[in-house]
């Protein structure tokens, strides 16, 4: 016990590190590209924390475990929803860039319609996997080729380019490191414990695959850079439904059992629904609303 413990807070300097580190990178970056930051954030902070998702899910396949892969990825877009956009919530209310949530707001609920269409039939087949993935980068081609170079951001000067890639690059090893010693020791309890694969999917895993942006959004709540917390959510959950089950998929055809098509997947569209909603409300997300999506994620869970 001790060890783990050990372990657990080695884990946790890591991902308050990294996440204060991402922050800083995803800041320096959009203002030496002069974009907006919430795209910078989708991309990098999207991509980036959904790592250890993809691999957790990679993973399950080869060890012959769907339910787990499934499980990661719509646990972690409930999560991410939920429970991380909920936190940053109450930490600071996010005022929300209005052209972000239509296109990127829309491109998640598209996203996970998509994944909820391929994975109808009860599997999730390489050429499902294909169309995703595919899917996915047509979206980034034509989201990049749509930006405007920005004006309105000061160049401070203060970071060059490399010293903001490096950042996100040390960022993006220290938070998958750091949320994978929580979830070795957090899954080994829980099955000593008797959870379910789709339990411990669902829950442990899903929670630790989101530590991540949860650090990165904490960080960026207390900084009042809602525009990065904002984009990173936006970010994780469509590269979620898309490239990660997608790379699941490639390692081998991932079957889905009937609790995920009945019950969790449509859980997951509707948080996406009601979490669009909310930012869409004076297009800020108030401590109110994110107290309804914490406890919502609560009450999910209790059913």
């Amino acid at each position: 016990m001790l060890m783990e413990l050990l372990f657990l807070a080695a884990g946790c300097a890591l991902l308050f590190y990294g996440g204060d580190w991402l922050v800083d990178g995803i800041a320096g970056l959009a203002n030496r590209l002069r974009v907006s930051p919430v795209v910078v954030a989708f991309v990098v902070m999207g991509f980036g924390t959904s790592a250890p998702e993809l691999f957790v899910a990679a993973d399950a396949m080869m060890a012959n475990k769907p339910d787990i892969a499934v499980g990661n990825i719509v646990g972690s877009n409930i999560a991410n929803l939920l429970l991380v956009l909920a936190l940053a919530g109450l930490i600071a209310p996010l005022a929300i860039d209005r052209d972000v949530l239509r296109i990127d707001g829309s491109a998640m609920l598209v996203g996970a319609l998509l994944f909820w269409t391929t994975a109808y039939d009860g599997s999730v087949s390489r050429m499902d996997a294909l169309l995703l993935v595919m899917a996915m980068l047509t979206y980034l081609t034509l989201r990049w080729r749509s930006l405007e170079v920005r004006d309105d951001v000061p160049d401070t000067g203060e970071n060059g380019l490399f010293p903001c890639l490096a950042k996100c690059g040390l960022a993006l090893v220290a938070l998958p490191v750091g949320a994978h010693v929580f979830i070795e020791s957090a899954v080994e309890i829980a099955g000593m414990l008797g959870a379910s694969d789709a339990v411990i999917g669902l829950t442990v895993v899903a929670i630790g695959t989101s530590l991540p942006e949860m650090a990165a959004c904490v960080a960026a709540a207390l900084r009042q850079k809602s525009g990065v917390i904002l984009g990173g959510i936006l970010g994780s959950n469509v590269f979620n439904g898309s490239l990660v089950i997608g790379g699941a998929a490639f390692v081998a055809p991932v079957a889905v059992a009937q609790s995920f098509l009945e019950f969790w997947i449509p859980v997951m569209i509707m948080a996406t629904m009601a979490s669009l909603i909310f930012l869409r409300t004076d297009f800020t997300l108030t401590r109110r609303e994110a107290s309804v999506m914490l406890a919502s994620y609560a009450a999910i869970f209790a059913i």
